[in-house]
């Protein structure tokens, strides 16, 4: 999907009229009907920053990803268990010691993946 008719997606979703996007990012109306009739197309700082005011990847407002926001792996917050469970779930093809996961070995990795998620939180913390 093009740059412009994701946010004019995105506008929608949030149930925004231009004027009301206009007024709560600080961008003239006429510059929003610009972007989603692709006549003027934003620069990267104004991706990231629709991005941000959207709650989704900058990549996806560009529409050069159809991920709405980053995997798990990217974000700074720790990773929920739905998000974990659907990532192991996805990825059958994991095995552990050459077997495939069953429950117990499954519990297993979550187990390893939360902790090697925080460790590595409290490194990049640590190194600032």
């Amino acid at each position: 999907m093009a740059y412009g008719a994701r946010i004019k997606e995105l506008r929608v979703e949030m149930k925004l009229t231009q004027d009301e996007m206009a007024e709560k990012t600080g961008y003239t109306r006429s510059a929003i009907a610009s972007w989603e009739t692709e006549r003027r197309e934003p620069d990267i700082p104004t991706f990231q920053s629709l991005a941000e005011f959207f709650g989704v990847q900058t990549e996806y407002v560009m529409g050069i990803s159809d991920e709405r926001n980053k995997p798990w792996w990217e974000k700074d917050e720790e990773p929920s268990d739905v998000e974990l469970e659907e990532f192991i779930k996805n990825n059958s093809n994991i095995k552990l010691m050459g077997d495939p996961l069953d429950e117990k070995a499954k519990d297993d990795v979550l187990m390893f993946l939360r902790a090697a998620h925080q460790m590595i939180k409290e490194k990049r913390k640590s190194e600032a």
